[in-house]
């Protein structure tokens, strides 16, 4: 059952409230911040996904959950992916079981085309992850339209935000 954009917007919010996110986004920042505060990383991996498969897949191991994105796509296209895959863990969209990381390794073309088939959601869990992701991808745009980016000095950080240059963000 499709959740609401309102009831998605609460549960962007509450995932992100608090993670002290630097502007421009960077996707590496949030899946790491996001893992540190869960107790659980999320490893980004770059792969040659197979023509035909999904542009990028969330597994969960047994150490880490591991967001696969297309190898030879742009910077731009990998972070959509890696948000899209983001919005699939925040939403709780999770469809496998886990499986270790020497499981992954040992995937050969025919079983790790057999294991993608496997990862298709229905299309409510796409729309689901893809309003996520276009929404923390819109927040950071119009918050880093004001600020151009985070400074690095924590003093002028906090008086950035006072001053309302993250305004949009979280």
């Amino acid at each position: 059952m499709r959740r609401s954009e309102r009831a998605l917007r609460v549960l962007c919010r509450t995932a992100l409230r608090g993670l002290d996110l630097d502007l421009p986004l960077d996707v590496t920042q949030l899946c790491d911040r996001y893992g540190e505060r869960r107790g659980r990383p999320i490893r980004l991996l770059a792969h040659p996904l197979p023509s035909g498969a999904p542009n990028g897949i969330w597994l969960a191991a047994a150490d880490a959950d591991y967001f696969f994105y297309q190898a030879n796509t742009s910077p731009l296209h990998r972070d959509q992916i890696v948000i899209h895959e983001f919005g699939h863990l925040i939403a709780g969209h999770q469809m496998l079981a886990e499986v270790s990381v020497e499981g992954l390794a040992a995937l050969t073309q025919d079983s790790s085309d057999a294991a993608l088939r496997r990862t298709c959601y229905s299309d409510d869990r796409e729309w689901e992850a893809e309003m996520l992701a276009s929404m923390i991808l819109a927040w950071a745009e119009e918050a880093g339209t004001g600020v151009g980016s985070t400074a690095a000095h924590d003093e002028l950080r906090g008086l950035q935000r006072l001053l309302g240059g993250h305004r949009g963000w979280l």
